[in-house]
């Protein structure tokens, strides 16, 4: 009898063992799932997309990034800053309201200092009115087209403004510009002094199109000649910006009386 006792209760000792380590096992299992999971969502990070756009007079060049965390326009600035090698270093940030948005440069920027001495190919600038120029219509254009959805409303309605510390308007010395604090930027080309575009006799010319020699000059040959004219007014520099090497155009320019510049003031249509 003692030994049938035994027996049971070895083997019910045995059966406990057996449930209790498969119950370990399943706990183990399901723990490892966990933390599987857990391991998948913190390594997994939440990438956003933008498109940063390079360029002025209405022609620029696409960009598109993958940035870590949400799209602000500080980042964009940043990240045209890397793209290009240029300093954009901001006084404040940006300011958004129902008037646009307002950027506002710190005195070390590239648009007070000048480029790098050691500038990227792609990105190469050859004076301060170039540099000025793409930098103010390339944030310009990457903040209205990141953030004014175009299936929705015109990205060029979202007005922005330039200033610098202390909200002050910046004043570009080199060339005697100022872009006010309180007026929308509309373009390079439209707070250039007056006796800078030029302000002489005005002509027509037929031109073949050669390209561009920077953001504000063309090469064109004309009366069998090779000229460059400059252009500061946006519709002008759209229609520049479609021409092929070889294209034939009809202008109205402007010769300063004094520096004998010329300038387009009209293309026809």
């Amino acid at each position: 009898m003692k030994k049938f006792i035994i027996f049971i209760a070895a083997a019910l000792a045995a059966v406990s063992v057996f449930t209790a380590c498969g119950k370990t096992t399943d706990s183990s299992s399901s723990s490892g799932e966990a933390s599987a999971s857990v391991s998948s969502d913190i390594t997994e990070k939440e990438m956003s997309e933008a498109v940063l756009y390079i360029g002025n007079n209405g022609n620029f060049k696409e960009y598109p990034i993958e940035y870590e965390g949400e799209i602000t326009p500080e980042v964009l600035i940043e990240q045209i800053a890397v793209l290009t090698g240029w300093n954009l270093d901001l006084a404040d940030s940006v300011t958004t309201g129902k008037g646009g948005m307002t950027v506002c440069f710190a005195k070390t920027s590239a648009i007070f200092t000048g480029p790098p001495e050691e500038q990227k190919d792609e990105f190469l600038v050859y004076d301060t009115e170039e540099l000025c120029s793409t930098i103010f219509d390339s944030i310009k254009h990457t903040l209205q087209y990141n953030f004014v959805d175009s299936k929705i409303g015109d990205p060029e309605s979202l007005d922005i403004f330039y200033c610098t510390e202390n909200n002050e308007p910046i004043y570009i010395e080199p060339l005697g510009i100022t872009i006010p604090v309180d007026e929308p930027y509309k373009g390079f080309e439209y707070f250039i002094p007056p006796e800078n575009k030029g302000n002489g006799t005005v002509s027509t010319a037929e031109c073949e199109f050669q390209g561009l020699a920077d953001g504000h000059s063309v090469e064109v040959i004309t009366g069998g000649e090779v000229d460059v004219l400059q252009f500061y007014d946006k519709e002008v520099a759209k229609k520049l910006s479609r021409m092929s090497e070889g294209d034939i155009f009809t202008c109205d320019y402007s010769t300063d009386d004094e520096t004998k510049t010329k300038t387009i003031v009209k293309i026809a249509d």
